[in-house]
């Protein structure tokens, strides 16, 4: 495997992205559970990107928190969950998690020698042995079964010692927690790891800032691991970058007017927004009538909000330098919101939507939220929901981002209102990864 098929999740071992799946445990016979029985099966499943040396999504770690538990794990037979953990991640389909990107699950000792032979399919997973497992023939001797059955091995929270080092034989891909391990220790061990025939695939997880990242990628890791590309790197500036200021303008533009007319202005202004839209309107996927040859026959034909909302997306994917990655987790944060106010696809609902999309401004201007707010003419109410949190759009965008980075606990009130959770997840999640092979 090379650097850029590599990857894995940050603090607890909980994630950037979640969703639940409705896994049932099947009695035998095939008779239907219990009410009680599928309320106990429930398995959350987080995702959190792993990127390349250029930001660029080349798989998803998946976390599992188990029934009846409270913190997120690993595949683990100890506790009897293993079958409705897999089934449960069969039942929601690795496609919807991952689509086409490698899915990368934390697997024990205890389940890789309990669970044989493994219901995964070899080519869309990578196993991501635990830390602190106990090595011994019997866990050699189930790795070199699954190499044998071409599954891809990864060793999580790797540190090189005497009884660690037995496992490097069958691994093509090393995880390190830069967190745990900094400074000359951590060269050395990237040495080490770097000298190993055949090559591995270094992948540094835990990397929270820009910092972090750029000096991981001197060192010399292929893959990195963390909440860094949601972040800004200058914590304070007077003013915000010209490339980032163009791209967040128009979107504030565009988000302060429901006004017909006003929209067409802002479109039109911009030739390339008008061409995409035009595109859109005459897309098999909207299946207008008729062609649509005006932004101005667009906005009637489609209607404001609905062309609005498309707009705002095509402004934000057009700012430069931003990894797609990004885009997505604002696409996930503000169909999310929409379908959480119950408002549905009117003025309201589309409210919720602006203000999942604009919660990435920060990091889209790599500047404060605070200076993004200043310099820009947001909506009171968006403004408020962005900086603090505050009325119902900022309680709503605070308990998305919340489920959406595994923080089940942080969500638990979002959870308990809307036992559909994961399905509205689900569907945010899909509409997102569809969403942004549109705009780039």
């Amino acid at each position: 495997m090379t650097g850029t098929q590599a990857c894995r999740a940050s603090d607890r071992k909980v994630s950037v992205w979640a969703v639940e799946s409705n896994a049932r445990a099947r009695p035998e016979g095939g008779a239907s559970p219990s009410r009680h029985d599928a309320d106990a099966a429930v398995v959350r499943v987080a995702r959190q990107p792993i990127l390349d040396r250029d930001a660029r999504l080349i798989g998803y770690e998946l976390l599992f928190r188990e029934p009846r538990t409270e913190t997120a794990g690993a595949l683990d037979d100890s506790r009897a969950t293993a079958a409705v953990i897999v089934d449960g991640l069969l039942d929601v389909g690795l496609l919807d998690l991952v689509g086409d990107s490698l899915a990368y699950v934390n697997v024990s000792r205890d389940f890789l020698l309990g669970v044989r032979p493994l219901p995964l399919p070899a080519q869309s997973v990578v196993l991501e042995l635990l830390e602190n497992q106990l090595v011994d023939a019997e866990l050699l001797d189930v790795l070199q079964e699954l190499t044998d059955q071409r599954f891809t091995i990864a060793l999580d929270d790797f540190r090189l010692t005497a009884d660690t080092e037995p496992l490097l034989k069958f691994a093509r891909i090393v995880k390190v927690d830069v967190l745990e391990t900094t400074g000359e220790e951590l060269e050395e061990l990237v040495g080490r790891l770097g000298e190993h025939r055949p090559p591995l695939t270094l992948i540094a997880e835990k990397v929270e800032t820009r910092e972090d990242f750029e000096h991981c990628r001197r060192l010399g890791f292929h893959a990195f691991q963390g909440y860094f590309f949601a972040r800004p790197s200058r914590l304070d500036q007077n003013r915000l970058p010209s490339q980032s200021l163009t791209a967040l303008s128009a979107m504030a533009d565009l988000s302060a007017t429901e006004d017909f007319d006003e929209l067409n202005r802002i479109i039109t202004r911009d030739v390339g927004l008008s061409m995409r839209l035009l595109r859109y309107a005459n897309s098999a996927y909207v299946a207008l009538p008729r062609r649509v040859g005006s932004v101005h026959e667009g906005l009637a034909w489609l209607g404001a909000i609905t062309v609005r909302r498309f707009a705002l997306m095509v402004a934000l994917a057009s700012a430069q330098d931003v990894p797609d990655v990004l885009l997505v987790t604002a696409l996930v944060r503000a169909h999310m919101c929409q379908l959480l106010s119950g408002a549905g696809d009117g003025a309201a609902g589309d409210s919720y939507f602006t203000v999942g999309l604009f919660s990435v401004a920060d990091a889209l201007a790599n500047a404060p939220m605070r200076d993004v707010i200043e310099q820009l003419p947001f909506r009171q109410d968006i403004a408020a929901a962005l900086l603090s949190g505050s009325g119902e759009l900022g309680e709503t965008l605070t308990e998305v981002i919340a489920y959406q980075r595994g923080d089940f606990d942080g969500a638990s009130e979002l959870i308990r209102r809307h036992p559909n959770i994961e399905q509205i997840y689900r569907e945010a999640t899909v509409w997102a990864d569809l969403s942004i092979r549109g705009l780039i």
